[in-house]
């Protein structure tokens, strides 16, 4: 940057961080509830061994009520949300806990000191006493219903995911509009790819 020193340039760096990072949670947030419409599916768990029984919850496409219910046996893609036995709105819900705080955690204390169990599990509370139990296929399932469940009740994302994709995305655009500044010219298309070789000699040249 010829124009600017390097203390202008932090300036202005920090000035467009703090204007883009609204822009780029929103963008997550909507990552994260378009993944909940299409939803997902959770093996149930006991005390004592791992059961093949499972169960799909999704949320509707207005984002105000959760779809769920049994299933025979893990579903190839989607489960389709009139298949799916049990409805939540979305506005009934009055809380949503993770780990040790989970009350599928307290009942059943071999799972609670199962760490790997307690990383992937989260409920949603709901009424005086109703609660809907969770332990996620994996840590970014985790991520991706936590961070979903606490937006739609307009509590921050917390997840690692959500810190990552939103220090990457920012890092991005941030580079991009300084770019701009600077006058240099992004093309709109890729550069064209070169004529292939008239021979692949060289490839085999080891000498």
């Amino acid at each position: 940057f010829d124009q600017l020193d390097f203390h202008s340039l932090k300036i202005c760096s920090g000035e467009l961080k703090e204007k883009i990072q609204p822009e780029i949670l929103e963008l997550i947030k909507q990552q994260r509830l378009n993944r909940l419409v299409e939803g997902t599916c959770f093996r149930k768990l006991n005390s004592r061994r791992r059961q093949d029984k499972f169960w799909y919850c999704r949320l509707s496409p207005n984002h105000k009520v959760l779809h769920y219910g049994d299933l025979e046996e893990s579903p190839q893609g989607e489960v389709p949300h009139d298949s799916l036995q049990d409805k939540l709105p979305v506005a009934d819900i009055k809380a949503v806990v993770t780990g040790k705080d989970c009350p599928h955690m307290k009942e059943k204390g071999a799972l609670k000191q199962n760490k790997e169990v307690l990383e992937l599990a989260f409920s949603i509370l709901y009424d005086s006493s109703g609660q809907l139990n969770f332990i996620a296929p994996d840590k970014h399932e985790y991520c991706v219903w936590t961070d979903g469940l606490n937006a739609l009740l307009g509590k921050d994302m917390l997840s690692d995911l959500t810190r990552n994709d939103l220090d990457t995305l920012l890092s991005m655009e941030i580079k991009l509009r300084l770019l701009d500044l600077e006058n240099i010219q992004i093309p709109d298309a890729p550069p064209p790819i070169p004529k292939e070789p008239s021979n692949y000699d060289f490839v085999y040249d080891c000498n």
